[in-house]
């Protein structure tokens, strides 16, 4: 019986958690494009965690240890094959936080030079003099030379 309520307890709070951070996105990040994608991957944590929590608690992984082994690899599988996304996650993320780059600011990356219309989650989008849009990866912001002319303010 007490694992029960212990159970109980841990939904609640796991539920807790994930309505906080999500309000804490929503407040924090609101203007970038792209961060309801940054909740969804913190309720997937979430919802992981909760299930591992459960099924030590009632005992249901001890006949499936080869399952978790191989949960295991899969993880780890994925976080190599999604280290692009998540490192322009948090270029993004730090970008968006950073406020030496606005949108407005005219950037100069390889050579070329455009302005900054849209700041997504993972990509930097600017228009180019000639009127083309240029996708920027966020991650190149920290990794090569991308020159910043802050816009003037009035």
């Amino acid at each position: 019986m007490p694992e029960l309520f212990y159970a109980v307890i841990s939904l609640i709070i796991t539920v807790s958690l994930y309505l906080i951070t999500k309000r804490i996105i929503n407040v924090k990040l609101r203007n970038l494009k792209g961060s309801d994608k940054l909740v969804g991957l913190i309720l997937i944590g979430i919802i992981l965690g909760e299930v591992f929590y459960l099924g030590t608690s009632f005992g249901l992984f001890s006949f499936a240890l080869e399952l978790i082994t191989s949960i295991g690899a899969v993880a780890v599988v994925l976080g190599i094959a999604l280290q692009n996304q998540l490192k322009n996650t948090i270029a993004g993320i730090s970008i968006f936080l950073n406020s030496q780059i606005n949108v407005g600011d005219k950037i100069e990356f390889d050579f070329v030079r455009g302005q900054i219309i849209e700041l997504h989650l993972t990509k930097t989008i600017a228009k180019t003099e000639d009127g083309e849009k240029m996708v920027i990866p966020n991650h190149k912001f920290s990794e090569e030379m991308v020159i910043v002319f802050p816009r003037s303010s009035k």
